[in-house]
């Protein structure tokens, strides 16, 4: 980071030319590597795991975000800098698939260093809120981690796996399948039903995408009014 002069005799942080190659987090792909981001780690926890030819080490993993997107990462060494709320550059990382999302790995050629200025960052609590997408720009982006989706149920229900329902939601960019895991949900959901959906969208198979969702909320009529006219008055 370099310090820019502002007037009135205050300093800002402002990227130096090194952190230019830093890519934003919300359409990271399956093979991408070499890639460096800037930060805040959300989670982070540890196990410890023992290699093929015996040897004892340990794993971390957890949350990132930055004012994009989170993601979920793991680190194969042990490294200090990766403690919870701070904000960190990370350099020489890859990306593979894991259980369907895309997930930041972190391996013994990268670096990481905590990020001590005083940088125009978005805070912890900020950065937890899921990020609104729409399908469209998901299903171009391979999946998404902890998002929300507005659309409309556009099937009947197609079937039940392990205690959840299948449905597919459509928001005029794309479609994908929602699994819910609230059996309480059948008589509310149906065809034509506006909803909310939180949860992870995954890659299923070969180019399906479902949405994992862990809440889902049916939008009541005042809502879908009230977003009418936030939509209409923009253009009035």
């Amino acid at each position: 980071m370099q310090r820019e002069y502002k007037k009135h005799g205050f300093f800002s942080f402002v990227p130096s030319p090194s952190d230019s190659r830093n890519r934003e987090l919300w359409c990271l792909k399956q093979g991408e590597s070499g890639m460096n981001c800037m930060c805040r780690v959300l989670e982070v926890s540890r196990k410890g795991i023992k290699t093929k030819v015996g040897v004892e080490k340990v794993v971390l993993n957890g949350v990132i975000a930055d004012y994009t997107a989170k993601i979920p990462f793991v680190s194969l060494e042990e490294r200090t800098q990766l403690v919870r709320d701070k904000v960190v550059q990370i350099e020489n990382a890859y990306v593979k698939r894991w259980k369907g999302i895309a997930t930041l790995y972190i391996g013994k050629n990268a670096t990481v260093s905590i990020i001590d200025e005083d940088i125009d960052f978005p805070g912890w609590a900020e950065l937890m809120k899921p990020k609104e997408r729409t399908i469209g720009e998901i299903v171009s982006c391979e999946g998404a981690f902890d998002v929300i989706l507005e659309g409309d149920v556009v099937s009947t229900p197609l079937s039940w796996k392990e205690g959840r329902r299948k449905v597919i939601l459509d928001d005029g960019t794309g479609a994908v399948f929602v699994e819910l895991k609230e059996k309480e949900k059948e008589a509310s959901i149906s065809f034509g039903t506006p909803v909310t959906a939180r949860g992870n969208v995954v890659i299923v198979g070969k180019n399906r995408y479902v949405l994992m969702a862990e809440e889902v909320k049916v939008k009541s009529e005042g809502m879908i009014i009230e977003k009418m006219k936030s939509f209409l008055s923009r253009y009035t």
